[in-house]
C-alpha cells in the first residue's frame, strides 16, 4: 500500500472467475503430485492406468486431474461424495 491507503497493483486486474480457476488448478497440481510421485517411485507408467475420485469435491476435480496426468479414463462411483 502507499501512503493514503490506496492500492497499487503491477498486474492488470483479474475477474472473480480468473481468479478462482487459478486456485482450482493450484489445488489439481497440489493433489497431482503426490499421484505422480508415488507412481513413479514404484515404477509404474500413470498413463496406463485410471483415475478413481472420491470425496465431495473429487468429481470436481478428476478430469482436469486425470488429464494433467495424461491418464485416459477416469472412475466416478456414483456414490464418491457420501
Amino acid at each position: 500500500q502507499q501512503e493514503g491507503g490506496s492500492k497499487t497493483s503491477s498486474s492488470s486486474p483479474r475477474s472473480i472467475e480468473s481468479l478462482a480457476y487459478g486456485f482450482l488448478q493450484v489445488a489439481n497440481e497440489a493433489m497431482c503430485r503426490p499421484i505422480r510421485n508415488l507412481t513413479q517411485m514404484k515404477g509404474y507408467d500413470i498413463k496406463k492406468h485410471g483415475l478413481a475420485c472420491f470425496g465431495g469435491a473429487g468429481p470436481q476435480h478428476a478430469c482436469a486431474m486425470a488429464q494433467r496426468l495424461g491418464m485416459r479414463k477416469v472412475f466416478v462411483h456414483r456414490y464418491s461424495g457420501i
